[in-house]
């Protein structure tokens, strides 16, 4: 089944691609015609099941997405996080603390194509971290290592021994929203100025709950923290103008 809830991180200044997030957020930020925003929002919406909820976690600049949700997307609905310059595991919190149950948790400097949904709800598990294995993993890639049961073990920027990489999206199923919570109450009281998303995935395997995977690899993406990168994606959707749709048939749904 498709989440109930869609939560965009979206509250950070986006300080790597300055000089372009001076004046705007990283949200709004134009790729190929669109804001980064737009791309998700369209993901979000193909994802989450229907009467669900499609939540935005605002905040640096955070009138201007308010103003651009209230035009382009008012089916969405926006949070704020006001500590936004401090730990990414405070905007998490203003996102599942506006919501109930399961939900789809995504980062807004990532285009995904729309058939990842589809793999991610196929894939069984409580908890689902999306991954792939077509990349050359750098430095600050997110990087994950799986024990034994393809789960994963271990998950960090800074691992030297991994599988996969991590790509930005986890999935929480009401079977082990509990757990999750859990977990993400313990991280954000440890680590209530460093903390990241991602910690959570690691109590999780801690605590004897690892997360399932899926393989995302095949289906390109996009990931957008630096003006070099922009440049890069902005190439590959004039010239891929099919990437977003491809492997995916389904029409999109009608917003409530």
């Amino acid at each position: 089944m498709k989440p109930n809830n869609v939560i965009l991180l979206a509250a950070g200044t986006g300080s790597r691609l300055r000089p372009l997030t001076e004046t705007v957020p990283k949200a709004l930020v134009s790729c190929a015609g669109w804001p980064l925003l737009a791309y998700d929002l369209e993901f979000a919406r193909r994802a989450v099941a229907p009467g669900g909820r499609v939540v935005v976690v605002a905040g640096y600049h955070e009138d201007q997405v308010r103003q651009y949700l209230d035009v382009e997307a008012p089916w969405a609905e926006m949070v704020v996080n006001p500590d936004y310059e401090k730990a990414n595991i405070l905007s998490v919190a203003a996102g599942v603390r506006a919501i109930e149950g399961d939900f789809l948790l995504m980062n807004v400097d990532h285009i995904y194509p729309w058939a990842f949904a589809d793999r991610l709800v196929a894939t069984p598990g409580d908890v689902v971290a999306a991954t792939d294995f077509d990349r050359t993993l750098g430095a600050d890639d997110m990087k994950v290592e799986l024990d034994g049961s393809r789960h994963v073990a271990r998950i960090s920027k800074k691992l030297t021994d991994f599988d996969c990489g991590y790509i930005g999206m986890t999935l929480v199923r009401p079977s082990g929203a509990d757990a999750w919570r859990a977990a993400f109450e313990q991280v954000l009281a440890e680590h209530p100025d460093d903390g990241v998303a991602e910690m959570v995935v690691q109590r999780l395997a801690d605590t004897g709950r690892p997360a399932a995977i899926c393989d995302l690899s095949g289906l390109r993406w996009l990931e957008i923290d630096t003006v070099p990168e922009l440049t890069d994606a902005e190439d590959v959707l004039m010239n891929d103008p099919d990437l977003l749709r491809r492997g995916f048939e389904a029409p999109a749904p009608n917003p409530d």
